[in-house]
Protein backbone atom coordinates (compact mmCIF):
# COMPACT_ATOMS: atom_id res chain seq x y z
CA UNK A 1 0.00 0.00 0.00
CA UNK A 2 1.42 2.90 -1.07
CA UNK A 3 1.14 5.84 1.46
CA UNK A 4 1.17 9.70 0.78
CA UNK A 5 4.55 10.28 0.97
CA UNK A 6 4.97 7.32 -1.62
CA UNK A 7 3.13 9.20 -3.69
CA UNK A 8 4.09 12.47 -3.53
CA UNK A 9 7.45 11.65 -4.55
CA UNK A 10 6.35 9.63 -7.77
CA UNK A 11 4.76 12.47 -8.75
CA UNK A 12 7.95 14.44 -8.53
CA UNK A 13 10.30 11.72 -10.15
CA UNK A 14 7.10 11.76 -13.35
CA UNK A 15 7.28 15.63 -13.34
CA UNK A 16 11.34 15.89 -12.99
CA UNK A 17 11.72 13.62 -16.19
CA UNK A 18 8.84 15.54 -17.87
CA UNK A 19 10.58 18.72 -17.40
CA UNK A 20 14.04 16.67 -18.39
CA UNK A 21 12.71 15.71 -21.66
CA UNK A 22 11.55 19.16 -22.72
CA UNK A 23 14.72 20.90 -22.21
CA UNK A 24 16.59 18.01 -23.56
CA UNK A 25 17.32 19.18 -26.92
CA UNK A 26 18.80 22.76 -25.78
CA UNK A 27 18.47 24.55 -29.59
CA UNK A 28 15.18 22.86 -29.87
CA UNK A 29 13.90 24.09 -26.70
CA UNK A 30 15.43 27.65 -26.92
CA UNK A 31 14.36 28.68 -30.66
CA UNK A 32 10.83 27.56 -29.16
CA UNK A 33 10.76 29.58 -26.47
CA UNK A 34 12.48 32.17 -28.57
CA UNK A 35 9.11 31.53 -30.71
CA UNK A 36 7.22 31.91 -27.51
CA UNK A 37 8.31 35.45 -26.73
CA UNK A 38 8.02 36.50 -30.12
CA UNK A 39 4.14 35.55 -30.29
CA UNK A 40 3.05 37.21 -27.41
CA UNK A 41 5.17 40.16 -27.80
CA UNK A 42 3.49 40.30 -31.45
CA UNK A 43 0.25 40.53 -29.36
CA UNK A 44 1.12 43.07 -27.43
CA UNK A 45 2.51 45.37 -29.76
CA UNK A 46 -0.87 44.51 -31.97
CA UNK A 47 -3.01 45.75 -28.60
CA UNK A 48 -0.49 48.85 -28.29
CA UNK A 49 -0.76 50.27 -31.56
CA UNK A 50 -4.49 49.24 -31.92
CA UNK A 51 -5.31 51.75 -28.78
CA UNK A 52 -2.65 54.04 -30.17
CA UNK A 53 -4.68 54.42 -32.81
CA UNK A 54 -8.47 54.79 -31.55
CA UNK A 55 -6.80 55.84 -27.55
CA UNK A 56 -9.62 53.31 -26.43
CA UNK A 57 -11.20 50.27 -26.84
CA UNK A 58 -14.81 49.55 -25.61
CA UNK A 59 -14.33 52.03 -23.13
CA UNK A 60 -10.80 50.41 -21.76
CA UNK A 61 -7.10 52.65 -21.70
CA UNK A 62 -3.97 51.06 -22.96
CA UNK A 63 -3.29 50.58 -19.24
CA UNK A 64 -6.40 48.81 -18.80
CA UNK A 65 -5.97 46.84 -21.29
CA UNK A 66 -2.97 45.74 -20.28
CA UNK A 67 -4.15 44.83 -16.89
CA UNK A 68 -6.78 42.51 -18.62
CA UNK A 69 -3.98 41.02 -20.98
CA UNK A 70 -1.69 40.15 -17.46
CA UNK A 71 -4.54 38.39 -15.67
CA UNK A 72 -5.05 35.96 -19.10
CA UNK A 73 -0.76 35.38 -19.34
CA UNK A 74 -0.61 34.65 -15.75
CA UNK A 75 -3.17 32.26 -14.98
CA UNK A 76 -2.11 30.98 -18.58
CA UNK A 77 1.12 30.54 -17.46
CA UNK A 78 0.64 27.93 -14.55
CA UNK A 79 -2.28 25.97 -16.46
CA UNK A 80 0.41 25.67 -19.80
CA UNK A 81 3.01 24.83 -17.19
CA UNK A 82 1.29 22.17 -15.27
CA UNK A 83 -1.47 20.78 -17.89
CA UNK A 84 0.27 20.72 -21.06
CA UNK A 85 0.30 16.95 -21.18
CA UNK A 86 -3.27 16.46 -21.14
CA UNK A 87 -4.17 18.67 -24.07
CA UNK A 88 -2.25 14.95 -25.90
CA UNK A 89 -4.68 12.74 -24.00
CA UNK A 90 -6.57 11.60 -27.56
CA UNK A 91 -3.54 10.48 -28.62
CA UNK A 92 -2.72 8.21 -25.67
CA UNK A 93 -6.22 6.82 -25.96
CA UNK A 94 -5.82 5.78 -29.73
CA UNK A 95 -2.76 4.43 -29.23
CA UNK A 96 -3.36 2.61 -26.05
CA UNK A 97 -1.16 4.13 -24.26
CA UNK A 98 -3.44 5.49 -21.42
CA UNK A 99 -3.41 1.64 -20.84
CA UNK A 100 -0.01 1.87 -18.83
CA UNK A 101 -1.56 4.12 -16.77
CA UNK A 102 -4.69 2.03 -15.44
CA UNK A 103 -2.26 -0.37 -13.53
CA UNK A 104 0.07 2.10 -12.00
CA UNK A 105 -0.04 3.13 -8.21
CA UNK A 106 -1.42 7.05 -8.64
CA UNK A 107 -4.51 8.23 -10.32
CA UNK A 108 -4.55 8.28 -14.47
CA UNK A 109 -5.19 11.49 -14.15
CA UNK A 110 -2.32 12.66 -12.01
CA UNK A 111 -0.46 10.67 -14.22
CA UNK A 112 -1.35 12.33 -17.34
CA UNK A 113 -0.55 15.62 -15.62
CA UNK A 114 2.48 15.31 -14.30
CA UNK A 115 3.60 13.41 -17.25
CA UNK A 116 3.21 16.76 -19.53
CA UNK A 117 4.68 19.03 -17.49
CA UNK A 118 5.83 22.21 -19.96
CA UNK A 119 9.24 24.00 -19.14
CA UNK A 120 8.18 26.88 -20.88
CA UNK A 121 5.03 27.73 -18.91
CA UNK A 122 7.32 29.70 -16.37
CA UNK A 123 8.12 32.19 -19.63
CA UNK A 124 3.83 33.00 -19.64
CA UNK A 125 4.02 33.68 -16.21
CA UNK A 126 7.30 35.97 -16.33
CA UNK A 127 5.27 37.47 -19.12
CA UNK A 128 2.40 37.64 -17.01
CA UNK A 129 4.35 39.53 -14.69
CA UNK A 130 6.47 42.56 -16.99
CA UNK A 131 3.02 42.83 -18.44
CA UNK A 132 1.28 43.34 -14.92
CA UNK A 133 4.37 45.97 -13.65
CA UNK A 134 3.65 47.80 -17.20
CA UNK A 135 -0.09 47.79 -16.85
CA UNK A 136 0.54 49.04 -13.04
CA UNK A 137 2.02 52.04 -14.41
CA UNK A 138 -0.66 53.00 -16.64
CA UNK A 139 -3.04 52.34 -13.91
CA UNK A 140 -4.20 53.95 -10.53
CA UNK A 141 -4.34 50.96 -8.49
CA UNK A 142 -3.68 51.65 -4.77
CA UNK A 143 -2.94 48.14 -3.62
CA UNK A 144 -3.57 47.12 -0.13
CA UNK A 145 -3.24 43.66 1.36
CA UNK A 146 -7.13 43.21 0.78
CA UNK A 147 -6.68 43.79 -3.08
CA UNK A 148 -3.11 41.38 -3.55
CA UNK A 149 -4.94 39.06 -1.51
CA UNK A 150 -8.00 39.14 -4.25
CA UNK A 151 -5.59 38.73 -7.05
CA UNK A 152 -4.03 36.03 -6.11
CA UNK A 153 -7.65 34.19 -5.63
CA UNK A 154 -8.42 35.51 -8.77
CA UNK A 155 -5.33 34.15 -10.54
CA UNK A 156 -6.09 30.95 -9.12
CA UNK A 157 -9.73 30.92 -10.20
CA UNK A 158 -9.07 31.80 -13.26
CA UNK A 159 -5.93 28.60 -13.55
CA UNK A 160 -9.20 26.59 -12.58
CA UNK A 161 -11.49 27.87 -15.25
CA UNK A 162 -8.54 27.50 -18.03
CA UNK A 163 -7.65 24.18 -16.96
CA UNK A 164 -11.10 22.66 -16.04
CA UNK A 165 -11.33 22.96 -20.14
CA UNK A 166 -8.49 21.00 -21.10
CA UNK A 167 -9.81 18.43 -18.48
CA UNK A 168 -13.60 18.42 -19.72
CA UNK A 169 -12.09 17.84 -23.66
CA UNK A 170 -9.40 15.17 -22.62
CA UNK A 171 -12.97 13.37 -20.37
CA UNK A 172 -14.77 13.37 -24.09
CA UNK A 173 -11.75 12.02 -25.80
CA UNK A 174 -13.06 8.77 -24.12
CA UNK A 175 -15.96 8.81 -26.00
CA UNK A 176 -14.72 10.73 -29.18
CA UNK A 177 -11.19 9.85 -29.47
CA UNK A 178 -10.02 12.43 -31.29
CA UNK A 179 -10.56 15.85 -29.80
CA UNK A 180 -7.97 17.47 -31.81
CA UNK A 181 -10.15 20.14 -33.15
CA UNK A 182 -11.29 21.13 -29.96
CA UNK A 183 -8.23 22.41 -28.00
CA UNK A 184 -7.78 24.29 -31.12
CA UNK A 185 -11.21 25.95 -30.61
CA UNK A 186 -11.61 25.68 -27.19
CA UNK A 187 -7.98 26.42 -25.65
CA UNK A 188 -6.48 28.18 -28.10
CA UNK A 189 -8.38 29.96 -30.52
CA UNK A 190 -10.80 31.20 -27.86
CA UNK A 191 -8.56 32.80 -26.03
CA UNK A 192 -8.17 35.51 -28.56
CA UNK A 193 -11.50 36.92 -27.55
CA UNK A 194 -10.18 37.66 -24.06
CA UNK A 195 -7.21 39.84 -25.60
CA UNK A 196 -9.90 42.06 -25.57
CA UNK A 197 -12.71 43.97 -23.59
CA UNK A 198 -15.88 41.06 -24.11
CA UNK A 199 -18.40 44.27 -24.08
CA UNK A 200 -17.03 45.25 -27.71
CA UNK A 201 -18.44 41.91 -28.46
CA UNK A 202 -22.48 40.89 -30.12
CA UNK A 203 -24.63 40.17 -27.08
CA UNK A 204 -24.70 36.64 -28.58
CA UNK A 205 -21.16 36.41 -27.87
CA UNK A 206 -20.69 38.03 -24.75
CA UNK A 207 -23.28 35.40 -23.62
CA UNK A 208 -21.25 32.61 -24.39
CA UNK A 209 -18.17 34.04 -22.94
CA UNK A 210 -20.29 34.45 -19.54
CA UNK A 211 -22.76 31.43 -19.06
CA UNK A 212 -21.97 28.94 -21.36
CA UNK A 213 -18.02 28.64 -21.37
CA UNK A 214 -17.32 31.42 -18.57
CA UNK A 215 -13.96 32.56 -20.13
CA UNK A 216 -14.83 36.18 -19.49
CA UNK A 217 -14.27 35.51 -15.75
CA UNK A 218 -10.47 34.72 -16.44
CA UNK A 219 -9.73 38.48 -16.72
CA UNK A 220 -12.75 40.23 -18.14
CA UNK A 221 -15.32 40.58 -14.87
CA UNK A 222 -12.41 40.43 -12.85
CA UNK A 223 -10.82 43.31 -13.68
CA UNK A 224 -13.99 45.38 -13.18
CA UNK A 225 -12.77 45.11 -9.58
CA UNK A 226 -9.22 46.22 -9.54
CA UNK A 227 -9.53 48.92 -11.30
CA UNK A 228 -12.63 50.02 -10.10
CA UNK A 229 -14.87 50.50 -13.59
CA UNK A 230 -18.12 50.63 -13.54
CA UNK A 231 -20.45 47.98 -14.26
CA UNK A 232 -22.83 49.31 -17.08
CA UNK A 233 -20.84 46.42 -19.06
CA UNK A 234 -21.55 44.02 -16.90
CA UNK A 235 -25.12 41.69 -16.57
CA UNK A 236 -24.68 42.29 -12.98
CA UNK A 237 -22.35 44.20 -10.55
CA UNK A 238 -22.14 40.83 -8.76
CA UNK A 239 -20.03 39.38 -11.61
CA UNK A 240 -16.90 40.36 -10.87
CA UNK A 241 -16.48 38.43 -7.69
CA UNK A 242 -17.30 34.85 -9.85
CA UNK A 243 -13.94 34.29 -11.16
CA UNK A 244 -12.87 31.93 -7.86
CA UNK A 245 -16.66 30.23 -6.84
CA UNK A 246 -17.06 29.57 -11.12
CA UNK A 247 -13.62 28.31 -11.09
CA UNK A 248 -14.33 25.87 -8.32
CA UNK A 249 -17.36 25.19 -9.92
CA UNK A 250 -15.99 23.77 -13.40
CA UNK A 251 -13.01 22.40 -11.83
CA UNK A 252 -15.38 20.36 -9.78
CA UNK A 253 -17.34 19.60 -13.13
CA UNK A 254 -14.50 18.70 -14.78
CA UNK A 255 -13.53 16.04 -12.49
CA UNK A 256 -16.82 14.32 -12.17
CA UNK A 257 -16.14 13.95 -16.34
CA UNK A 258 -13.41 12.27 -16.28
CA UNK A 259 -14.67 9.95 -13.49
CA UNK A 260 -17.41 9.49 -16.31
CA UNK A 261 -15.49 8.70 -18.91
CA UNK A 262 -12.98 6.41 -16.82
CA UNK A 263 -15.90 4.16 -16.29
CA UNK A 264 -16.70 4.06 -20.07
CA UNK A 265 -13.07 3.82 -21.05
CA UNK A 266 -12.70 0.79 -23.14
CA UNK A 267 -8.97 -0.27 -23.82
CA UNK A 268 -8.17 0.33 -27.53
CA UNK A 269 -6.92 -3.00 -27.65
CA UNK A 270 -10.31 -4.13 -26.42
Amino acid sequence: MYTLKDKLYIYLRIATASIKSRIEYRASFIIFLFTLISYYTAQILTISVVITRFKKIGGWSMGEMAFLYSLLILSSGIVTFIFSGILEFSEQVRSGNFDRYLVRPIPPLAHVVFGGFEITGIAHIILGFITFLIANTYTNIVWDMNKIFHFIIVVFGASFILSSVRIIIAAIAFYAVNTNSMVHLFVFSSREFLLYPINIYSTAMKILLTFIIPLAFVNFYPAHLFLNKTGDTLFHPILVYGTFPIGVLLLSFAFFLWKKGMKAYESAGG
